[in-house]
């Protein structure tokens, strides 16, 4: 009987760790080093973007599980028109990621 209690224990215990994991989308949202360039991005909760140097736009993750697909869209002051297929984003850790585009991949860290 204690064996079983025990074990539903760990079941549920199990069970809470997972459920209280966080989305690609929180784990994306901070702000960003870029490799070799002195320039950061931030990415907001509600779906927004801002460059150091002021430029905004939008961004959307999207995916059932890694990689999942990195799209950015046009501010008002942004220099490409219409919708940019980054590529795809895995997650490495909460404070690191990988961006494959086109075949480069980018591994950019998390300013703490």
């Amino acid at each position: 009987m204690k064996k079983l209690m025990l074990l539903g224990i760990l079941f549920l215990s199990a069970i809470l760790l997972v459920s209280c994991g966080k989305s690609p989308q929180e784990k994306l949202v901070g702000e960003w080093q870029l490799p070799g360039v002195p320039m950061n991005i931030t990415f907001n909760s509600d779906g927004t973007m801002i460059f150091a140097d002021g430029d905004t736009g939008n961004w959307e993750l999207s995916g059932d599980k890694e990689p999942f697909q990195l799209k950015m869209t046009e501010g008002d002051d942004f220099d490409f028109k219409g919708d940019l297929q980054i590529g795809t984003v895995t997650f490495i850790s909460d404070d690191e990621m990988e961006i494959d585009s086109e075949g480069e991949k980018i591994t950019i860290k998390r300013n703490k």
